[in-house]
């Protein structure tokens, strides 16, 4: 008969297991859940990104406080700040923007940028040792989504799908890019049934 202890270490290996494969999900939307303290290069970089004459447009009185960060894992070694803006004063109509900064030193590297965005997952899946990045956003009317991968310097798009919706034929109709083993990129055009 197995000890009570043992089991326990077994159900707890499974929880930790079950949610160590789990995708990070994060909504423009919402405040993250375990905010990080933005590191300085990182605002200073934004800064530049964004332009003075945008960040006048919030009504914080210094840039750290216009932008909130989480730390997320890339690998078990490599970690990152996911930035966006922590009000909607950068954003238009609720896509937002949202950067990737990886720290080297006391040197912030932009390794990723969405314009405007609603919904952004790291994904569990790698590609060259780190996370994928999948973010998505849409309205009643059209909307987008994107897969990006590491390319051993920074994200790069492998996968795109926008869309809009056609009110008529009550379907959607887009342009999807898919990047095939070789790197070439493949368009082709999603129409409706009917067609």
């Amino acid at each position: 008969m197995k000890s009570l202890p043992s089991i326990a270490t077994v159900c707890f290996a499974l929880l930790f297991a079950t949610t160590a494969l789990a995708d990070d999900t994060f909504s423009t939307k919402e405040q993250f859940k375990t905010p990080a303290k933005i590191p300085a290069p990182v605002i200073a970089q934004l800064t530049k990104e964004v332009g003075k004459s945008a960040l006048a447009s919030c009504s914080e009185p210094k840039p750290a406080d216009i932008f909130e960060a989480e730390i997320v894992s890339l690998n078990k070694t490599t970690k990152a700040y996911l930035v966006k803006p922590a009000r909607t004063c950068l954003c238009t109509e609720g896509f937002c923007p949202v950067w990737l900064f990886q720290m080297k030193g006391s040197a912030a590297k932009l390794i990723w940028h969405a314009s405007a965005t609603q919904k952004v997952d790291v994904l569990e899946k790698k590609l060259n040792g780190y996370r994928k990045i999948n973010e998505a956003s849409s309205d009643a009317v059209h909307g987008s989504e994107s897969t990006w991968s590491w390319d051993r310097n920074s994200y790069t798009e492998i996968y795109k799908n926008a869309w809009h919706m056609d009110a008529d034929k009550k379907c959607r109709l887009g342009e999807e890019t898919i990047q095939l083993v070789d790197g070439k990129m493949v368009n082709h055009t999603i129409k409706c049934p009917q067609d």
